[in-house]
């Protein structure tokens, strides 16, 4: 089940009232995670101070008479009431609770427009009519979150292309998923039950991209090695997914080209012609059509490959996307490791401001950071994962002078270090202690930490 934008959810309310909408999406707890405006000016306080609330502290504070959020939780059962504000607002208000698999919630979605007092019950069941009716329509597929409106029409698409073998080229920033679309378009395909091979290739060094593409017959090392199938052959009867494909060397795109156009291959030191069904699905993070203009893709095959063309935006785009993705990691993580983690709504609303240059595998990262670390002793888990997240920025943007994993190590260690002795008060016996090393190791690793700095500068 998915959630929407405001826009989405209170749509066919506007046309029925021409009145804004108030909405509320809350954890499982009744923390609030997104809100809007109008629901501020209903209420007369600033949005800020909304989304650092619970629903139960705005009804202990008196600004609404009663919390359909949490008759939601408590029951998971949808809940359409009429509530009060202190700001002389009367509104007809329904919670949708979004359950897990398991049955327990996930989140739920508080959606409501102003309305006389004299409405009648046939007026509220057609607004709660239309909002289930939203609901119900946007289902994502189990394995992919699509809150946001651009990943919605990307599955549509994804669903309409699906049956037949027309070539694609997914296009978007690293991390934004391009592969899980991939996959999604071979489960939804007649393909489905045929391989699903991916062939990175950035990962193959050129001397042995023939090889691992085409395959190769017996003797071709030597008298007494055999032969093997490349990964085109592989993928006969499925999808081979060709990621990173701006990184293939040009006379292998020749040849590819040659396979896209003949359905047939050539393995190396074979001299038969081998016939392959396979459909072709491509994705860079690159600018390809920059690259034929420089000489360095080919032109044919950008045509050939380029057939159904599809963007994912970075997550910093579709921030509706972050609820349903931290949710699902939390999960994910809470089950691999043990935990119980649950999200504050200030560290949501931190994340929200984000801009994930790595998008969701960031993302990602970021949530099972947060898990691991949620039971170690800091004053401030926000501080220290802020600090972890300017270590990544750090990282990616000083790269190059880095000469070794072990002067990255040294300095990653360092900083850690300085971070568990700053919550111990400089105590160096404690932070030991904490870290589990002795005192001297300590002295030690800033010492070293420091000189490798100083070399750098």
């Amino acid at each position: 089940m998915t959630l929407m934008t405001n826009t989405e959810i209170s749509g066919k309310s506007h046309e029925q009232n021409d009145l804004p909408s108030t909405l509320f999406v809350t954890d499982r707890l009744g923390n609030i995670l997104i809100s809007n405006e109008f629901t501020a000016i209903t209420l007369g306080i600033p949005l800020e101070e909304i989304l650092r609330s619970n629903v139960m502290d705005l009804v202990s504070a008196g600004y609404y008479d009663y919390s359909i959020t949490m008759e939601a939780i408590r029951t998971k059962k949808r809940v359409t009431k009429k509530i009060n504000t202190n700001r002389g607002f009367s509104i007809l208000s329904t919670s949708i609770p979004i359950l897990e698999p398991d049955g327990e919630i996930q989140l739920v979605v508080t959606t409501s427009n102003e309305c006389p007092i004299e409405e009648s019950k046939l007026e509220a069941e057609k607004i709660e009519a239309s909002i289930i009716n939203e609901l119900d329509n946007s289902i994502s597929p189990p394995d992919i979150v699509a809150e946001s409106i651009a990943m919605k029409q990307i599955i549509k698409v994804c669903d309409q292309i699906a049956p037949y073998d027309s070539k694609i080229l997914i296009t978007g920033e690293s991390g934004t998923g391009k592969e899980v679309i991939a996959n999604y378009i071979h489960q939804k395909s007649n393909r489905s039950n045929g391989p699903f091979v991916t062939l990175n290739c950035a990962a193959i060094p050129s001397s042995l991209f023939e090889y691992e593409m085409f395959g190769y017959e017996d003797g071709v090392y030597d008298s007494k090695s055999k032969g093997k199938i490349g990964l085109i052959e592989t993928a006969h009867q499925g999808i081979l997914f060709l990621d990173e494909l701006s990184e293939m060397p040009l006379d292998m795109q020749t040849k590819l080209l040659r396979v896209i156009e003949t359905n047939e291959l050539r393995r190396v030191g074979g001299i038969e012609n081998i016939k392959v069904d396979c459909r072709f699905i491509a994705a860079t993070n690159c600018d390809l059509w920059k690259l034929v203009k420089q000489g360095k893709f080919r032109q044919d095959l950008f045509y050939r490959i380029n057939v159904i063309p599809i963007h994912i935006p970075p997550l910093r785009d579709r921030k509706l996307d972050i609820v349903g993705l931290v949710s699902r990691f939390i999960d994910e993580f809470n089950q691999k490791y043990n935990k119980h983690f649950s999200l504050s709504a200030d560290e949501f609303q931190h994340m929200l401001s984000l801009s994930w240059p790595g998008n969701v595998r960031e993302l990602r990262n970021y949530v099972e950071r947060l898990i691991v670390i949620n039971n170690l002793p800091f004053k401030n888990m926000n501080e220290i994962v802020t600090d972890w997240f300017a270590l990544d920025h750090f990282i990616n943007n000083n790269q190059s002078h880095f000469h070794s994993l072990k002067d990255f190590t040294t300095i990653t260690e360092g900083r850690y270090i300085e971070k568990v002795l700053d919550s111990c008060q400089g105590n160096i016996s404690e932070a030991a202690q904490k870290l589990g090393i002795h005192r001297s190791v300590i002295y030690r690793k800033l010492k070293k930490m420091e000189e490798n700095l100083e070399n750098e500068h």
